[in-house]
Order: C-alpha cells, then structure tokens, then sequence
C-alpha cells in the first residue's frame, strides 16, 4: 500500500462520518471554518524575533532559559580561565621581587656566559 491508497481510505472514512453528523454539529463545524478562514484572512502582527525556518525565538516556556544557560556557561567558562591563569600565571612583580631579593645582581642573568655556567651545574 502506497500513500496515496492510504490517503484514499482515510479520505472515504472522513467522508462517511461526515455524512453520519447531526446537522446540528455541522452547523457549528461550518461556523468555526468560517471563523478560522476570517481569522487567517487578518494575521495580527506579533512582536518577536524570528529565524529563518524555526519559527519564532521566544516561547513561553523555554524563553527564560534560553537567555540564562548561555550567559551562565559564559560566566563558568570566564571563572576558570581567571582561576586557572591565578593558579598557574606567574606575576611579573613576584619575579622581579625574587630577582632583585637574590644575591646576584640582576646583569649576570643577562650574561650569556651564566647561562652556559647553569646549564653545567644542572647536569651534575
């Protein structure tokens, strides 16, 4: 069965119970198809942002969250790079302050021939 013998069946269903209503509920049918045809000829403008394909942006249930989560995230993420870059960043200020508080004066870091003497003395 293909869809379209599907849509026939269930078309010939639809039709026979439409056949089987009370003129009453027919009534009352027509008259809602009548309001919903009126109602479809005047769109009222609704205030929102939209995306092409998805509909509107803002729902009612989600739209709160859908703000939060992605502000929450950014703030988490911001917290760990500060708290990462203080736990394993390095001040300028305290390495000077250990440069200036040691016993060598600060030129024999500068020296190319004291970098040769560290490299010896940490090999031994």
């Amino acid at each position: 069965m293909n869809e379209r013998d599907i849509a026939k069946k269930i078309t010939q269903h639809l039709n026979y119970g439409a056949n089987q209503l009370d003129r009453s509920v027919l009534e009352r049918l027509q008259s809602a198809r009548k309001q919903a045809l009126v109602a479809h000829a005047h769109p009222g403008q609704v205030f929102g942002m939209v995306t092409a394909g998805h509909g509107e942006v803002h729902s009612e249930h989600h739209g709160h969250l859908r703000f939060w989560i992605p502000l929450v995230i950014l703030l988490l993420g911001l917290l760990i790079v500060f708290n990462w870059h203080e736990i394993n960043g390095t001040e300028p200020d305290d390495v000077d302050a250990t440069l200036l508080a040691g016993d060598l004066p600060v030129h024999a870091y500068l020296d190319s021939d004291f970098n040769s003497w560290l490299d010896q003395s940490s090999r031994r």
